[in-house]
């Protein structure tokens, strides 16, 4: 199955993205005022490419490029009370997979990646011909 998989990819096209920053937030005290406001602040970050903040796992991502802006920037531009930790980096790449013809490649490309440890999610087009996936950076590679 792996076998497969791998031939699949040496015919593929690599489109890389900025990297996705995931933080814990603590100091959130409501999911309206805290999150519009945290939103706020990432909205003036430049090189910021866009976010998400998630009151209930008290979390936020952010995607950025570590050329424009660093993850101390991030973490320092948020005011008391919030308190905020670096948890993970994460990339998503998108690849065009040649020969998928029927939903049998499909499974056998899910199986070849589903146990990889540090893939975050997977999404697979059979009729685009396309696999998008992301992935832990410090627990797993392109």
């Amino acid at each position: 199955m792996k076998n497969i998989f791998i031939v699949l990819l040496s015919f593929t096209f690599i489109v890389c993205a900025p990297t996705k920053k995931v933080y814990g937030v603590e100091g959130m005290m409501c999911g309206v005022g805290c999150v519009n406001k945290i939103s706020s602040i990432l909205k003036t970050l430049e090189g910021v490419h866009e976010f998400s903040v998630d009151y209930e796992n008290e979390q936020m991502e952010v995607v950025f490029d570590n050329e424009d802006l660093s993850n101390e920037t991030v973490i320092e531009s948020l005011p008391n009370p919030y308190k905020v930790a670096f948890l993970k980096e994460t990339e998503t790449k998108e690849y065009m997979v040649e020969g998928m013809t029927c939903f049998g490649c499909v499974n056998s490309i899910e199986s070849s990646i589903n146990e990889l440890d540090g893939l975050e999610l997977y999404d697979i087009k059979l009729k685009e011909g396309m696999l998008f996936i992301e992935y832990d950076i410090n627990k797993i590679d392109s």
